[in-house]
């Protein structure tokens, strides 16, 4: 998944720009001190990477303005902190609750995060889909008879070092199970301090 600093500086100023408010060219061109021309071209870059959106706008006098609007793939490049938010979530259910409640209802929420997608298919394929549309950068090989899926961007990375990957071993399971049930998770290399990356084998269950 592309970041917002590998665009350039004066692309994410420009995004910086529309996600506080929709405008047009000769706006952004006298906020941020950049010739017209030039601002025309960084933003039909970013149209074309789908960043961008435009639209006419009607205005009391002359012709309608193309204004320009952050779209919802340019707004995942801004980072979210939703880890933290989560960790908070899940340490305040833990007090009131329990860890087995808690342990549960990761569970079911790994479930239930495969049927809000809609997935339907079971191949290690919709796996990778899935993870790639969350931002983990994953990729799969087979190794010894099994499948080795190796994900490059942890996005859980801060909740499973403050959860010591107890996380992962509860949603992941379930959301593996309720997408392959024809697999089985038999080895995890989690992620740990300085290391962003972490692999899962699975294998094919006997029939």
């Amino acid at each position: 998944m592309e970041e917002l600093t590998t665009l350039g500086n004066s692309k994410q100023r420009i995004l910086e720009e529309l996600l506080e408010k929709p405008s047009v060219v000769y706006e952004l061109s006298d906020k941020l001190n950049i010739r017209s021309n030039a601002i025309r071209e960084h933003l039909a870059m970013l149209e074309s990477r789908g960043f961008v959106e435009y639209k006419f706008v009607k205005t009391k006098i002359g012709r309608p303005k193309k204004t320009y609007s952050i779209s919802a793939n340019g707004m995942k490049l801004f980072p979210k902190k939703y880890d933290l938010l989560l960790k908070i979530l899940l340490d305040e259910l833990t007090t009131e609750n329990g860890t087995i409640w808690v342990q549960d209802f990761l569970r079911r929420a790994g479930e239930r995060i495969v049927k809000e997608e809609g997935t339907k298919s079971k191949d290690i394929s919709d796996l990778l889909t899935f993870y790639n549309s969350l931002g983990c950068m994953a990729t799969a090989i087979e190794k010894d008879g099994n499948i080795v899926i190796k994900r490059n961007n942890c996005i859980y990375y801060s909740l499973a070092l403050d959860t010591n990957n107890a996380f992962c071993g509860t949603f992941e399971d379930a959301l593996i199970e309720s997408m392959l049930p024809s697999y089985k998770v038999i080895k995890k290399d989690p992620i740990s301090k300085d290391k962003y990356d972490c692999e899962i084998t699975l294998s094919k269950s006997e029939s």
